[in-house]
This record gives C-alpha cells, structure tokens and sequence, in this order.
C-alpha cells in the first residue's frame, strides 16, 4: 500500500484538494510558487545524505534495493511528490524536514490536510 506526500509553496488560500488534483491533471495553477529542480535536488542531496537514489526511487540508508522501505519521487514545475512504499514516521519526517527547508509545506491527500 502507498502513501503520498505532496509538497509545494505558496497558494495558502486555494483549497489545497484541489491544487493537488490540478498538479495530478499536469496543470499549472495560478498562485503556487515556481520550483527551480536543481535546488530540490540539492535539498534531497544535503538532508537526506547517504540515502540511496536513482533518480526516482529513493531509499532510507541500508534498505535493500528490491525492497521498501521505497519512495517513488517526482518533481515538478510546482511540486514535489514522494509516493511512499513500507515506510516508518522517522523516514517520512526526514523527507518533510528536506522539503520544509526549501519553504515546501505538506500535503497529505489521504487525510486532506495542509500542515505548516
């Protein structure tokens, strides 16, 4: 079973539902803050630092390759998703942390709730 976390700057008055379904349709959505990749990048590399990565699952350091825990990431014009795959909270609050650093607020679909 999955779980998403979804991350993007700005919006604060847009219902956060349906931001998320415009971002899953590939829209732009007018009052959501621009992404520069390269610093998402850096973010996942200066945080997140012995985690393994092939530039779309990324792993918590000492999980086997072919296993979970696993988080399946895409990074977008606007967002960043991190689909996670038999995860524990420690790994989720260091991807949280990574993204919160760069001024990315959650997004957790599975509850419809947008945290700080």
């Amino acid at each position: 079973m999955s779980y998403n976390f979804a991350f993007w700057a700005g919006g604060d008055e847009l219902d956060p539902l349906s931001v998320y379904k415009q971002f899953g349709n590939g829209e732009h959505v007018a009052g959501i803050a621009s992404l520069s990749r390269e610093r998402v990048l850096a973010a996942i590399a200066d945080h997140l630092a012995g985690w393994p990565w092939d530039g779309q699952i990324l792993q918590p350091p000492g999980t086997n390759p072919d296993g979970v825990p696993a988080f399946d990431v895409s990074i977008g014009e606007q967002n960043v998703e991190f689909v996670g795959y038999g995860w524990e909270p420690e790994h989720a609050n260091a991807i949280i942390d990574a993204m919160h650093a760069l001024g990315l607020r959650l997004y957790d679909p599975q509850v419809d709730e947008r945290f700080a």
